[in-house]
């Protein structure tokens, strides 16, 4: 049986997602294969270098330098979200990351990126060098119109969960048998609908008609994910891990509060854990 988890997106929501998975990581469970979306594709990598705690350290900025979003951003880099200091400056300085356990690890890895000159999401991963494990992790979380486009090998790529922001689709693709889902909002929940700035996005995006389309057809895509993710769980194919009430806004910045939704996620799964052993066996 192949195991796949599958990691939503939702910018400082994820560190809700940070909390299931250093429940699992305490269990010591490992899974055939890993994608994350967004802010799922942090959580993703140091789940896949074992590295309990680094994305909640990330999310939270803890002991470093400066933050990675705000007013101080927009004053010295003239961007309210930097995802080379997020991703990049973090990893190498602040909260380094483990490259040699995640170059040595066997799970599958993926990240979602989306084409801006093509409309569609991309799956790269297993990173064999630091160069694309950068620019590919950037790139899932450049969020529209707070980040620039993220050059890779002459193409220009935006946020993931633009056209896949929960890629159970993929994960079937890749063979897995059981799929454990973690989301970062509560069941019902509305995607970013943005197809209500259909103006701003011809205007700021004129130059990559595939994006605008896949921008104003977001929420329809999200519907569709929704729907063959509730069609896996029918057929227990997948499990969903999610928070039961929405704690935290998008771009929290209240220290407690985003420690209080960590700790929330483990319990989450530290109370769904037994539920998860079942579903994985059968």
């Amino acid at each position: 049986m192949k195991t796949g988890l599958v990691l939503e997106g939702g910018a400082m929501r994820g560190i809700f997602t940070a909390g299931v998975l250093d429940y699992l990581l305490d269990k010591d469970i490992y899974f055939d294969y890993v994608v994350g979306v967004s802010a799922g594709s942090g959580n993703a990598v140091n789940f896949v270098s074992r590295q309990k705690e680094r994305t909640r350290k990330v999310i939270m900025h803890e002991g470093a330098d400066e933050s990675y979003y705000g007013m101080s951003q927009v004053i010295e880099h003239k961007k309210l979200l930097n995802t080379e200091t997020l991703v990049q400056e973090y990893a190498l300085k602040d909260i380094p990351y483990d490259f040699d356990a995640y170059f040595a690890s066997e799970t599958d890895n993926e990240s979602v990126i989306l084409n801006c000159e093509t409309g569609c999401a991309e799956y790269p991963g297993n990173y064999k060098d630091k160069d694309m494990f950068f620019k590919c992790n950037m790139a899932s979380c450049s969020v529209p119109f707070i980040c620039e486009p993220v050059e890779i090998n002459g193409n220009h790529y935006l946020d993931g969960s633009i056209m896949d922001s929960i890629p159970v689709a993929r994960a079937e693709e890749k063979g897995c048998d059981r799929i454990l889902v973690v989301m970062t909002k509560p069941e019902g929940s509305a995607p970013t609908d943005y197809s209500k700035m259909k103006r701003m996005i011809g205007h700021h995006y004129k130059k990559y008609p595939n994006l605008c389309k896949a921008l104003l057809e977001r929420k329809e895509n999200y519907k569709k994910q929704a729907a063959k993710l509730n069609e896996l769980v029918k057929e227990g194919k997948a499990m969903v891990i999610r928070p039961s009430e929405q704690m935290i806004g998008h771009f929290e910045n209240d220290m407690d509060k985003l420690m209080a939704f960590y700790d929330f996620g483990y319990k989450t799964m530290e109370e769904k854990f037994e539920e998860f052993k079942r579903f994985v066996s059968e």
